[in-house]
């Protein structure tokens, strides 16, 4: 298995750990990599990688310990909210999601209602991966109501329930993921920002205090292996706030 497919195998992994509720077995481990059940050591990584991800192996955890006093506190306001809905038996709900899919605009509120309480579920799972749970919240209540729009493509001589509950859960949980990958770039990109400005303002404060004054990009440049290229972008990445270096002309 090369790196690629080791990747695209861990996230698939990953994903079905959290349909399954944030846990997966280790039998189920062992299938998917059979090469690293047998070495401690990779095995040790895969299991710390897991962890990280707030997936439990073999026995199931309660997603609630994850959760941060912030999302804790969020959370209990946002259950008050829900907590005054009546949850319809399945075949009422049935009956709404087939109302739903013949267009009934009535029916649509009354079905995204049921389900707010699966967003709350399923946000839960990705709880420690960089995002609040409000936002999580708010991305899968997004994804459930472009979802309803679609639910034609059901089938509805199966369980009308199952199916939905499949084809929305779905939905809401790629939305979540995308949230969690972006917030992931864009914390890597700020810090590689940080890292440059660094770099440029060390450089700048150490020939700064030898000539005891600020020194020009030039003159940086002159005295290290940074490109002009390179002073001017961290210039401008800090808003011209190194304080050893004179502001861009």
């Amino acid at each position: 298995m090369n790196e690629a497919q080791f990747r695209e195998q861990l996230s698939l992994v990953t994903r079905k750990a959290r349909e399954q509720g944030g846990c997966i077995s280790r039998d189920e481990l062992a299938e998917a990599f059979p090469d690293m059940v047998q070495s401690e050591t990779q095995m040790g990584f895969l299991l710390d990688y897991l962890k990280e991800q707030k997936i439990s192996v073999g026995t199931k955890a309660e997603v609630d310990e994850y959760l941060s006093i912030a999302d804790r506190d969020y959370l209990k306001e946002y259950e008050k909210e829900l907590a005054e809905m009546t949850e319809l038996p399945k075949e009422q709900m049935a009956e709404v999601l087939l109302s739903v899919i013949a267009g009934e605009d009535d029916a649509i509120q009354v079905a995204l209602e049921q389900f707010l309480p699966k967003v709350i579920s399923l946000a839960k799972l990705y709880t420690g991966q960089g995002v609040l749970l409000e936002d999580l919240i708010g991305e899968g209540n997004l994804a459930l109501a472009e979802g309803m729009m679609q639910l034609g493509c059901i089938d509805t001589e199966a369980d009308v329930c199952e199916e939905a509950e499949g084809f929305l859960g779905k939905l809401m949980m790629d939305a979540m993921e995308a949230l969690i990958n972006e917030e992931l770039t864009q914390k890597d990109k700020d810090e590689k920002v940080v890292t440059k400005v660094n770099r440029v303002a060390d450089a700048a404060r150490e020939i700064s205090e030898d000539l005891r004054r600020k020194i020009s990009a030039e003159e940086l440049c002159a005295n290290t292996e940074l490109t002009l290229e390179d002073v001017e972008e961290a210039l401008r990445m800090s808003g011209n706030k190194i304080e050893d270096l004179e502001d861009l002309s």
